[in-house]
């Protein structure tokens, strides 16, 4: 079996309203990104207490941040969302291949069996 580690921090750092709230904004906003601030003010929530849910969303390879002039920019980490679902359906199907074949359609890889 693989090493789950990875596809549990991604999972973990969804598993909470804020941040799940959060990395969806930032996949609404594409490749530009959004400050903190703009997140804080949209979800209403502290900057410090976004900062460390930002943290943990960054710490499971979801998010990046890049400096912009005082700001800093995140932004969702689309490859790393595509590992994560194709981790979620790489041993899908157990002799079902059309079980899967739909989810493997979205994210674009391939399921041994479908």
């Amino acid at each position: 079996m693989t090493d789950l580690t990875q596809t549990l921090d991604g999972l973990s750092a969804l598993a909470q309203e804020i941040r799940l709230n959060t990395f969806r904004m930032l996949m609404s906003a594409g490749p530009e990104g959004l400050t903190a601030g703009s997140i804080s003010g949209e979800l209403d929530v502290a900057p410090n207490k976004l900062s460390a849910h930002l943290s943990i969303l960054s710490q499971a390879g979801l998010i990046s941040a890049r400096r912009s002039g005082r700001n800093m920019i995140y932004s969702a980490d689309v490859d790393a969302v595509a590992s994560l679902l194709t981790r979620l359906i790489e041993t899908c199907c157990d002799n079902n291949p059309g079980v899967c074949r739909a989810l493997a359609e979205v994210t674009g890889s391939k399921v041994d069996c479908c």
